[in-house]
């Protein structure tokens, strides 16, 4: 067995590790306070270690296939949940590790051997791209969990309302960065700085979604239907993520 392959063996049993960890914390819950951030934190620094690993065995970044792909998006979701971790409701906190572990575990479902980059991945701004977009869809979904919260959970309208406001502000800022090395991607990539590809149409279409919903500020009736965009957002940022890869088929479809 050479390096690379026993680095990859080493990388899916710690993933593995990180199942059972992340089910404990499911199961629990973690509810007390003082524990909640270093458990989770741990977790989280054991899970970005596998990913590290697949990205030492391939020589690049580890974001290659549906199995990587998948793996990362939860990764940047439990990163997320550790920011807010302090806040008191369990029904935020779980809606949003719910999401992240369901991605975790989908991931399970696709092959875990090594893929290695093709020359299209093969820049700076690919690496740039990538990761922003899945922690802008991150902060989305934070803005979900929360709105979810806010309506299942009596009291706490003011911080669901910030966490809310803050996932549509920090994720468009980020989602606008990541866009920005994603034309340029596409520009060494294939030529061009926009294509009528579906993953790019669905990528403007979140765009202006999210703006519309910061701007609901400045219309003060509109105010009111924040919470429910919120979890519209969220459908469609798993059909800009899933579907267009999926279900419709797009250049940027991972392998």
């Amino acid at each position: 067995m050479d390096t690379a392959q026993f680095l990859n063996h080493l990388s899916v049993s710690l993933y593995w590790v990180c199942f059972i960890a992340y089910t404990t914390y499911w199961g629990f819950g973690f509810t007390r306070r003082k524990i909640r951030f270093s458990v989770l934190l741990g977790f989280v620094l054991l899970h970005l270690a596998t990913i590290s690993l697949r990205g030492i065995a391939i020589g690049y970044f580890p974001l290659t296939n549906k199995f990587e792909s998948f793996n990362a998006f939860a990764a940047a979701t439990f990163i997320v949940l550790l920011i807010y971790s302090g806040t008191e409701s369990r029904i935020y906190r779980m809606s949003l590790f719910g999401v992240g572990y369901g991605f975790f575990v989908a991931a399970m479902l696709f092959p875990k051997g090594l893929s290695y980059a093709p020359p299209l991945m093969l820049t700076i701004w690919y690496v740039l791209h990538v990761p922003l977009s899945f922690f802008c869809y991150a902060l989305w979904v934070s803005a979900m969990a929360a709105a979810v919260a806010r309506y299942f959970v009596p009291g706490g309208k003011k911080l669901y309302d910030h966490i809310i406001d803050s996932g549509f502000q920090y994720g468009l800022i980020t989602f606008s960065i990541s866009m920005i090395f994603g034309g340029l991607w596409g520009y060494v990539a294939w030529g061009a700085y926009f294509l009528w590809d579906a993953k790019v149409v669905w990528s403007v279409i979140i765009w202006f979604f999210y703006a519309t919903c910061l701007h609901l500020d400045y219309w003060q009736a509109a105010k009111r239907l924040k919470p429910p965009m919120a979890i519209l957002g969220f459908i469609i940022l798993i059909m800009t993520y899933v579907g267009t890869s999926f279900f419709i088929g797009s250049s940027h479809s991972f392998r």
